[in-house]
């Protein structure tokens, strides 16, 4: 969905720091000598412990995620500022994942207002003329997981469905719906490309949260029963076409449907989703706040390893000792 500009932009520095810790024994010089030799011998029969490893992926996990803002996380606690106009958090979906799973090199290139047409060309920005390289730039053979979230831009799909929530014209019906298809071919299209440039990586697709409540509106969103039923089917075949794109194309489905019932914009405490405000440090409107996006973080883990994500509300730390790489 695209985003406001932001009067004012939000800069932070992720810091990291190396603690070494070093340790000395001294004992009587010759039994400690004999103790020591002892020792070295039954280390020496010992086997190291296995890697952890999660799912199919290697224990040294080389990660990108590519994306648009529903992955980059405009407004949620600090924005990088490389590049600031993209809005990307340090604590998106991606680096929840990246904490999540250990990983050896982590490269976010996620940009919001991207569509899939930035993945392979330049994503321009209006108000300061620059841009950004197209995100497949970032992959390699050497990359072993990919996460895409794109789709919603496409076609103004998005800018559209908010539109023909309010009603609309027969024929901007009409439209939205067959872009809403159309969208298939786009999905199917980025996961080839990225299969070509990273052969040898897990390729998983990432829906999009439940924004608005199927039927019950409230004060954040002016829309009637009757409107939000027909948002509601809409939205599910977009869902239905990004899945049928993905797994086509031999990709992974994350769907976040039956998480995030319940967690609409309408949900009060338990929503994931912003209201129609940009709330610098929150999120930017109608967009997941952060505990939308741990808990699509928790969605993408589950969906690679099989297992529960690991417990715990803090926010995203990179690994320790982790290549973190922004373009």
């Amino acid at each position: 969905m695209p985003t406001a500009s932001v009067s004012r932009r939000l800069t932070a520095a992720l810091t990291a720091a190396l603690f070494l810790t070093t340790a000395c024994w001294s004992g009587e010089a010759a039994d400690s000598s004999g103790q020591a030799a002892d020792s070295i011998g039954e280390a020496a029969d010992q086997e190291a412990p296995e890697p952890t490893t999660f799912g199919s992926l290697p224990a040294d996990i080389d990660y990108v995620a590519l994306g648009d803002s529903y992955s980059a996380g405009p407004l949620v606690a600090t924005m990088r500022t490389d590049p600031s106009n993209c809005y990307r958090s340090t604590q998106n979906y991606p680096a929840f994942l990246a904490d999540y799973l250990v990983v050896s090199t982590y490269t976010d290139v996620t940009c919001s207002r991207a569509d899939s047409t930035a993945l392979k060309g330049r994503q321009g920005f209006e108000e300061d003329g620059t841009s950004v390289r197209p995100q497949l730039d970032a992959l390699s053979p050497k990359t072993d997981l990919v996460t895409l979230g794109i789709g919603g831009n496409d076609f103004g799909i998005f800018t559209s469905l908010l539109d023909f929530s309010k009603g609309g014209s027969p024929e901007e019906q009409q439209t939205l719906q067959r872009n809403v298809v159309r969208v298939q071919g786009r999905v199917a299209g980025a996961v080839r490309a990225i299969s070509a440039k990273a052969p040898n990586a897990a390729v998983y697709v990432v829906g999009y949260p439940h924004i608005l409540p199927d039927r019950e509106p409230c004060a954040a969103i002016r829309l009637t029963p009757a409107q939000l039923t027909a948002a509601a089917q809409l939205t599910q075949r977009f869902t239905d076409s990004l899945k049928t794109g993905a797994e086509s194309a031999g990709a992974t489905f994350v769907d976040l449907d039956e998480a995030s019932t319940g967690h609409d914009v309408c949900a009060g405490e338990d929503a994931w989703i912003n209201g129609p405000e940009m709330r610098p440090g929150i999120a930017a409107s109608f967009h997941p706040m952060l505990i939308g996006m741990r808990a699509t973080a928790a969605e993408v883990f589950s969906a690679i390893t099989g297992d529960d994500a690991p417990a715990g509300g803090g926010s995203a730390s990179v690994p320790r000792g982790a290549k973190v790489i922004n373009k």
